[in-house]
């Protein structure tokens, strides 16, 4: 699975029944925060801007949107999604990268 990123801010007029959504989701389970395709790893709250920070695996775009979409069609939450690297994967792309460059005499 592929490690994403996720931004979000949720905006200040529905920020306080978002959260109360919230807690009920996490009260009841947060059943969606691991299935098939989908794992969340972290979830960062910083309300005094009304952002988050998720970090979670996902197989596909149809994985992310699963989890998300709930909270932008609820709360009109913006979610901004940016593919990440372990630091295995980052070394492992380095070197084949310096090899190249190697290669061509660079």
């Amino acid at each position: 699975m592929q490690f994403y990123v996720v931004t979000c801010v949720v905006p200040a007029e529905t920020q306080d029944d978002g959260y109360t959504a919230f807690i009920k989701y996490m009260e009841e389970g947060a059943q969606l925060d691991k299935f098939e395709g989908f794992e969340l790893v972290a979830r960062l709250h910083m309300p005094e801007s009304g952002e988050l920070c998720i970090i979670c695996k996902a197989v596909d775009a149809k994985a992310l949107f699963k989890h998300f979409m709930f909270w932008r069609s609820a709360f009109g939450c913006d979610f901004q999604y940016r593919p990440a690297l372990t630091c295995a994967e980052m070394v492992e792309m380095q070197k084949s990268h310096n090899a190249s460059l190697q290669d061509q005499g660079i």
